[in-house]
């Protein structure tokens, strides 16, 4: 038989986790300021919102981005990163935290391909794909998914590291490195750093 006092904890409980949840599905990630083509955005509970053309449409943790039909969109995060998805990408927005490096902003791409700015040493952003991680600080970087078996990762300016279960591969700027899934990623070689990003310079201001 159940005491007052449990019962009284037991309704706490039931009281407590459906807002525990709710604040953890609003808790600001960035915003979504220009679409050529419409950006999907897609909230943790199912719900979409839409943007066209220049605006100014919140992010929140743990939402998913799609471009509907195609197209480019550019999203500043909550710490000032610049981040632009392109063609049909899905991506999910996330983060983590540690206690010696702080915030780390996360993107998960699902399919497509992501560009992203990060002009403050101390913050760091992960590009994650089913590959391999790109993960920078004070750098320009790209990452295009080339299927579920294959991506490419390029070091615009600053540097980066680009890891796969098997290696870790440090990028320069002007660099790339393609990753496979169950192998090594590519030892960095130098590219044309314009034909690989010259999809997001219109979308900047």
């Amino acid at each position: 038989m159940k005491t007052p006092a449990g019962l009284a904890v037991i309704a706490l409980a039931l009281l407590v986790l459906p807002m525990s949840a709710g604040f953890a599905q609003s808790v600001p990630a960035g915003t979504a300021k220009n679409a050529v083509g419409v950006l999907v955005v897609v909230r943790t509970d199912g719900v979409e919102t839409r943007l066209r053309g220049r605006g100014a449409l919140r992010v929140f943790e743990g939402d998913t981005l799609r471009m509907d039909g195609g197209g480019k969109a550019l999203i500043e995060t909550a710490e000032g990163i610049q981040l632009a998805v392109n063609g049909d990408s899905v991506v999910q927005v996330l983060s983590r935290w540690e206690k010696e490096q702080g915030v780390t902003r996360v993107v998960r791409i699902q399919r497509g391909e992501v560009w992203a700015r990060i002009s403050d040493a101390r913050r760091g952003l992960e590009v994650e794909t089913p590959v391999g991680v790109l993960a920078a600080r004070a750098a320009e970087v790209n990452v295009r998914l080339v299927s579920d078996n294959e991506a490419v990762a390029t070091v615009v300016t600053g540097v980066g590291e680009f890891s796969t279960p098997f290696a870790t591969c440090q990028l320069r700027a002007g660099t790339m490195s393609f990753g496979r899934r169950s192998q090594a990623c590519t030892p960095p070689t130098a590219t044309d750093v314009r034909t690989v990003i010259g999809w997001s310079r219109p979308l900047l201001p």
